[in-house]
């Protein structure tokens, strides 16, 4: 489908949402703008076909997102883990709530969590995702991984992990990030589970699901999300998803994602900080959907070692957390980005 056939069904779709419910829809926005995904095959991605590479180079550096579509054994794996992360999400809280880190032990973030990430909205007030639930894990599977024993969540999270780490590192090979040395072999790629619960409060003081922001890392891989209601998979509503501001022209547009096949990918700031600024990391958000609509995604996260030093010239070096010597290391811009977005937990 090209952008004016999107640009016509989106349009006619938000006249129906908003004569359906005028109070509610009212705050839906109908310029919203649409980001024309490049979408890439996987056979011509794993040949080198010239033009798929150029596509992918391009809608990196311009969009900062990029699809590939067909790899292997992906669309099997990514329906087992959104089977297995809607049985996850609906145990009971106690249960969920055992697989847990314990900080007050010193264990990691790996594991359950809800509502765990500030983000500074336009305005600069800082609010809490408090919808949002996480369950980290390391890819491939490590004795620090916490999995629950009423169900298997392990086997379907870690295969498609593996799947969406593969990927991901031949992505990285193809667009020649990694330079003078670096190199993210045998380092654990990190795996977060999302789920967006239902948002059923009418108060719009946060009208995101996840708030703007840049992932720290390296790269990261993105299954586009699965929407349900009641139980039932619907479409994804029209006021939600995934926002992108290119770096072509600075705004913010939403990314129709709409074929489980299609693996998506995204730039972090630690890539930016390497290339000095030939490549920009993806700032993005989520937009709630409205009413008692749950989302379900899974983001890979690729890293450095911690202890890889760069030395940089990029945009981001003005960044505190940054430092203020020649050199970063990779830890240190780690910890930083912790410190500055996840909710201290209280005494």
């Amino acid at each position: 489908m090209n952008i004016c056939k999107i640009l016509l069904t989106i349009s006619m779709a938000l006249m129906l949402e908003v004569q359906a419910n005028p109070e509610t829809n009212s705050h839906i926005n109908s310029e919203i703008e649409i980001l024309e995904l490049d979408v890439i095959s996987y056979e011509n991605f794993i040949q080198n076909d010239p033009q798929a590479l150029i596509t992918l180079n391009t809608a990196l550096s311009e969009k900062g997102i990029v699809g590939i579509k067909g790899i292997p054994e992906y669309l099997e794996k990514a329906k087992a883990f959104i089977q297995s992360a809607q049985e996850f999400n609906h145990l009971p809280e106690d249960i969920k709530l055992k697989c847990s880190p314990n900080r007050d032990l010193g264990e990691c973030f790996l594991g359950y969590e809800v509502g765990k990430e500030n983000f500074k909205r336009p305005d600069g007030k800082w609010v809490t995702d408090e919808l949002k639930v996480s369950y980290y894990a390391l890819v491939p599977n490590s004795p620090l991984n916490k999995w629950p024993l009423d169900m298997d969540l392990k086997t379907p999270y870690q295969e498609l992990g593996d799947v969406m780490s593969k990927a991901t590192e031949a992505v990285l090979q193809k667009i020649n990030v990694l330079n003078d040395g670096l190199s993210v072999n045998g380092v654990p790629k990190v795996g977060r589970m999302l789920y967006y619960q239902k948002n059923n409060d009418t108060n719009t003081d946060n009208p995101f699901w996840c708030g703007s922001h840049c992932d720290h890392g390296l790269f990261t891989a993105l299954l586009p999300a699965s929407y349900f209601l009641d139980g039932q998979q619907i479409e994804e509503p029209i006021e939600a998803g995934l926002f992108v501001k290119t770096t072509k022209d600075g705004t913010f547009k939403k990314v129709i994602a709409n074929d489980p096949d299609v693996l998506l990918f995204q730039v972090g700031e630690f890539s930016q900080l390497i290339s000095n600024d030939k490549i920009k990391a993806t700032e993005h958000r989520v937009h709630k959907a409205q009413g008692p609509i749950e989302r379900y995604t899974m983001a890979l996260f690729v890293d450095l070692p911690m202890d890889a030093v760069i030395y940089s010239t990029s945009e981001l070096t003005n960044d505190e957390r940054y430092g203020n010597g020649p050199g970063c290391s990779y830890k240190q811009w780690h910890e930083a980005s912790l410190a500055r977005y996840l909710v201290k937990d209280e005494n």
